[in-house]
């Protein structure tokens, strides 16, 4: 049995589902999600139950099985102490120690408990057809995403554009890793989509709307809102990010998968490079060499 330990939002989400489901597919085990990190949890929910996913949620006993909840027990201590002396990827419990890829863990090979971000698409890039076969909605849409999506799908060069605020602002400890992303960033990335597509016709994703209408440069540029999902939908929002064309990303894993998902393969993807403030995290094994920094 695989187990990938789940939280953070949608983006995390599916990083670590992504990380989960290679290393079952590979090892021929069935990926189970621990979603426990959520019970408690006010400013984060489960959300992949509005996908096609193979996974089914972890119990307590699968837990149990792989020693998860018997950590004072002989058995758990002694998985513990040998852990230390086994090469990261025949661990029994895998915490991830860099953001960086480690190319080691892919040779996975027997039950395993995965806890980290694993936000790299190399960790998967040998199943990435299964991905995102199974990252596709089974939660029907809404009569006004079923508009725009036509929308999206009839202009012949739409432009996602994402602007992250939330906790980046109010959580301190989350501005202090990944800051927010200057005007400036927003200016640059969308004259270069002016100059490089024909009739670029933007369409704004942000978690505060009113605020990125009234900051964004929107003068000469035809820039549509949609903003008629709150954050108990943002897998609709995903949806209708994914069938744009081109891409400008915040520093969020949120729209990095929307891009990702995105099915144009003459895409163009702008994301900005300071994705960390400077000193957290090398970003470097993120990103598809397809896809441009700006900044």
């Amino acid at each position: 049995m695989i187990i990938s330990r789940l939280n953070g939002g949608l983006g995390n989400q599916l990083f670590q589902y992504a990380m989960g489901r290679r290393t079952a597919h590979v090892t021929r085990h069935p990926l189970k999600l621990d979603i426990e990190k959520f019970k408690d949890c006010d400013l984060r929910a489960y959300r992949l139950n509005h996908f096609n996913i193979d996974a089914k949620i972890a119990t307590r006993e699968d837990k149990l099985s792989l020693q998860i909840l018997r950590r004072k027990s002989p058995i758990a201590l002694l998985h513990v102490i040998l852990d230390k002396f086994r090469p990261i990827h025949r661990q029994r419990i895998i915490h991830e120690t860099t953001f960086r890829f480690q190319p080691k863990l892919l040779k996975i090979a027997g039950p395993t408990y995965l806890d980290g971000d694993w936000q790299s698409p190399r960790y998967f890039e040998d199943i990435d057809t299964i991905i995102r076969n199974e990252i596709i909605l089974k939660t029907p849409l809404g009569e006004k995403d079923n508009v725009v999506e036509k929308e999206i799908l009839t202009v012949p060069d739409s432009v996602s554009v994402h602007v992250r605020r939330g906790d980046l602002v109010s959580n301190p400890r989350t501005n202090h890793m990944h800051g927010t992303i200057e005007l400036d960033y927003y200016r640059e990335t969308l004259l270069k989509m002016v100059k490089k597509l024909r009739n670029p016709i933007f369409f704004l994703f942000s978690d505060e709307p009113s605020w990125a209408i009234e900051h964004l440069p929107t003068e000469k540029l035809d820039i549509r809102p949609v903003d008629h999902n709150g954050p108990d939908k943002d897998y609709a929002d995903l949806h209708l990010m994914s069938q744009c064309r081109h891409h400008v990303l915040a520093n969020s894993t949120f729209s990095w998968w929307a891009a990702w998902l995105a099915k144009n393969p003459e895409k163009i993807v702008l994301y900005p490079k300071n994705w960390f403030r400077a000193g957290h995290h090398d970003p470097i094994d993120i990103f598809p060499n397809s896809w441009h920094s700006i900044g």
